[in-house]
């Protein structure tokens, strides 16, 4: 095959190591034998762009044609999407026909691999490019990166875990610090700050790889120890990075700025749980107030899509749970609506887990107590929380924060 996509296509050389997601990659490679359009989504900082380059290079062999990376970060228009891939794909513009059949003109009868990346904020132009171009071109694949699906007929899902850890994230972490401080190890003495560190970071590589960056200036404990406050802390990206990769705040900020309103709201309201939550907590202690309880459901279900919310299955009940960066952010935004509102999200949240508590000790005796305790150990972080508060917030005078139960 001859003309703009006989070579072997515009993928970058790697700068760093990959570690870790052998299997991802294995099953992302599986996906596309079958499937013509897999969307990696996820969380910011998980590593989407980087393990779809590694996925499209390994399966480089099985593409005559060309692997093609779009990133469509810089875009912000939507009407700018199909040219941004056309002058990607080197594929020039004759002017006489629109770009997005042009395109389709010259992938109808090429076996290629398209990587479109960063495809969140411009969702509707890249599922209509997607859907287009594969209609047209019986060969091609697309393999997009985005913190929600493109949602067309045909798309497979693949959700980009967050590293494992200890293994893959203590890697990272080692590879990472030992090329700004080539004498650093991982020892008995350190290891469980190690640890200790990558897992309050969720094992999010962009958040290990700041991480990374202060262990010219602290010891990995103290950096353990400092973590807490993350925001502030992890804010020394690469200069060539993007603005919003360069800082974890800005990161999330980023996450923050593609949801609406509500889902803002809700997202605030949601950072009071710990450990998790399910569908009937969220909408007896997130409702009201800009949230009516019959759309709880909904915003919840755009904030699993936009990869904000995770969700796993209990016992045959679907739960919720944010990571711990995620639901700190929320939990700073929250605050910002002042001590009042943070105040009844609480008293909320403090009512729902103890009228729980009081409902299972009721039947304590009974033939449910094996279930009583499951339910218990399960909710545990929160019954935790509303009884630091009940405590916490006893005699608190006319504020309105104790003594209202």
């Amino acid at each position: 095959m001859t003309g703009a996509l006989s070579g072997a296509g515009n993928l970058p050389a790697a700068l760093t190591t990959f570690v870790g997601r052998r299997r991802d990659i294995a099953e992302i490679r599986r996906r596309l034998g079958a499937a013509r359009l897999l969307t990696l989504t996820g969380v910011g900082g998980v590593g989407k762009t980087r393990l779809a380059l590694e996925a499209a290079a390994a399966a480089r062999k099985g593409f005559a044609d060309g692997v093609w990376l779009v990133d469509l970060a810089p875009v912000r228009d939507p009407s700018a999407v199909a040219g941004a891939t056309a002058t990607a794909l080197g594929v020039p513009d004759l002017g006489a026909r629109p770009v997005l059949d042009q395109l389709t003109g010259h992938l109808a009868r090429r076996r290629a691999l398209i990587v479109l990346d960063n495809c969140e904020h411009l969702v509707d132009a890249c599922a209509e490019l997607a859907e287009t171009l594969l209609s047209g071109a019986p060969e091609l694949r697309v393999l997009a990166t985005s913190r929600r699906t493109l949602g067309i007929a045909g798309e497979h899902v693949f959700t980009v875990p967050p590293l494992s850890v200890p293994d893959e994230a203590v890697e990272l972490l080692l590879d990472r610090a030992s090329a700004i401080r080539p004498e650093f190890r991982v020892t008995g003495t350190n290891r469980d700050a190690v640890t200790r560190l990558c897992a309050r970071l969720d094992g999010l590589p962009l958040a290990i790889e700041l991480a990374a960056s202060r262990l010219r200036t602290l010891t990995v404990e103290q950096l353990a120890d400092r973590v807490e406050d993350r925001f502030a802390l992890l804010t020394g990206g690469s200069r060539t990075a993007r603005p919003r990769q360069r800082t974890l705040r800005a990161l999330i900020d980023w996450s923050y700025e593609l949801c609406g309103p509500a889902e803002r709201l809700l997202w605030n309201r949601l950072s009071v749980f710990a450990g998790g939550f399910d569908l009937d907590a969220a909408e007896g202690v997130c409702s009201g107030d800009g949230v009516p309880r019959h759309e709880v459901l909904d915003l919840l279900d755009r904030l699993v899509a936009q990869s904000v919310v995770l969700t796993t299955e209990h016992e045959g009940t679907a739960r919720y749970r944010m990571l711990e960066t995620i639901r700190q952010y929320g939990r700073e935004r929250l605050a910002e609506y002042g001590a009042d509102e943070e105040r009844r999200l609480l008293r909320r949240h403090r009512d729902h887990f103890l009228s729980l508590a009081e409902h299972l000790a009721a039947d304590w005796y009974g033939p449910g107590q094996e279930e009583a305790l499951a339910r218990l150990r399960t909710e545990h972080g929160n019954l935790r929380v509303a009884l630091e508060y009940e405590y916490g917030s006893q005699g608190a005078g006319t504020d309105g924060t104790g003594g209202d139960r």
